[in-house]
């Protein structure tokens, strides 16, 4: 849980948006704001899907098995083969 409130940090403070402000717009007092980014507090996981919505972000659940080709997408790592693949046409 960690890694996503992090990344859900970095895209707050990207937005130029102050723990206050976005303690405001989840009607959440800056203070707690503040512990769960410091791993203080264990936010429920509708407050961190509320949080990733207000920055424009999305919580999605894959697959682990997945996790390989979603991360070669996301990094745009070519060595990374995906477990899948589009079906090509013979003779193409």
């Amino acid at each position: 849980m960690n890694a996503i409130i992090q990344q859900l940090k970095r895209a707050r403070l990207a937005k130029k948006l102050k723990q206050s402000e976005f303690g405001v717009k989840l009607g959440l007092p800056q203070s707690h704001i503040s512990k769960i980014e410091q791993g203080g507090s264990d936010p429920r996981l509708s407050t961190v899907s509320d949080m990733a919505r207000l920055l424009d972000q999305e919580l999605v659940l894959v697959p682990r098995s997945m996790l390989p080709a979603i991360r070669a997408m996301l990094s745009g790592d070519e060595t990374q083969k995906p477990k899948w693949q589009i079906d090509e046409e013979e003779g193409a």
